[in-house]
């Protein structure tokens, strides 16, 4: 008895589990954020190229339900679920993201987000954008990050440059940047963080075993480390022929956590219904115990 005790509690955390990993709350003060321009018809253009770079693979195209089956699972962006959100609040999931989605604050510039949410909003003939709130006049440093790779160095070069006072633009030195591949679920940081030399570059040796897609291409991002946000950074990406050829399965072709139902792995097949059999059995269990009393008090 207390086997199927103990059975039972497993489950009900489980699923509780399950549960609280499908639930994402958003600080309120992030809800009430809103674009700091109004949307335009070339924004939202913008911002569809930017959906189907960086979303399409998992959300599917808008309105056609064809999204991956993950857990939690990622769902369609135009239908309601998604659109009755605040902008603030598709904002602070597309920057901050949460696995299996990954984080793009790192990966799209703040304004490219933007685009892409006056994409997701074209498909909601009801939204009315809210005033725009114009932000305040940046005064910190404005980088921006370009990357390409040097054979005969055999490393990736990031060179990052700034606007200067004069209007003109200019290296930009003692710059802390990061260097990343994409993998899966978000990014992988390759090697140290760099700092940025009197020329504005920054030199990173590449994993010479590294796996890539098929044909050894590996997508390489390059961002500025600014934990106090003091800087206004455009980051870089590129795509590299540097890594090992991998055939890599897609995410739904093998047996995984993520993966559909019908691919989950055996254990949590067998474990779930086990534990369904074993939490019903005890629950009829109780029945039969109550029925059987009942009969023995009215004999």
């Amino acid at each position: 008895m207390r086997f199927t005790k103990l059975l039972f509690i497993i489950f009900i955390f489980s699923f509780g589990t399950r549960l609280s990993a499908q639930t994402w709350v958003v600080p309120d003060d992030q809800k009430a954020i809103t674009a700091p321009f109004k949307f335009t018809p070339e924004m939202q253009k913008q911002g569809e190229q930017i959906y189907l770079k960086n979303c399409q693979s998992c959300h599917g195209l808008p309105g056609k339900d064809n999204w991956v089956k993950l857990t939690p699972p990622p769902g369609d962006l135009a239908k309601e679920k998604a659109q009755i959100q605040t902008d603030g609040e598709l904002f602070y999931r597309i920057t901050a993201g949460k696995v299996p989605m990954p984080e793009f604050r790192n990966i799209i510039a703040e304004d490219d987000r933007w685009w892409l949410i006056a994409y997701i909003r074209s498909f909601n003939p009801k939204y009315i954008q809210p005033n725009p709130v114009a932000k305040a006049a940046f005064a910190g440093r404005t980088v921006t990050l370009a990357m390409e790779y040097s054979d005969p160095m055999k490393k990736i070069v990031v060179t990052a440059t700034e606007q200067l006072k004069d209007g003109k633009t200019g290296p930009a030195a003692s710059v802390e940047i990061m260097l990343f591949v994409k993998r899966y679920f978000g990014k992988m940081q390759v090697g140290d963080i760099k700092t940025t030399n009197t020329s504005g570059k920054a030199f990173f040796e590449f994993p010479a075993d590294l796996p890539g897609n098929q044909e050894g291409y590996v997508d390489v991002s390059a961002t500025v480390n600014d934990p106090k946000n003091a800087m206004k950074t455009t980051p870089a990406q590129a795509n590299f022929a540097i890594g090992v050829p991998t055939l890599k399965p897609g995410l739904t072709e093998t047996r995984a956590w993520w993966s559909t139902r019908g691919k989950a792995p055996v254990w949590i097949l067998l474990t779930y219904t086990l534990s369904v059999i074993i939490v019903w059995g005890f629950i009829l269990y109780i029945v039969y115990s109550i029925l059987k009393i009942r009969k023995l008090s009215n004999g």
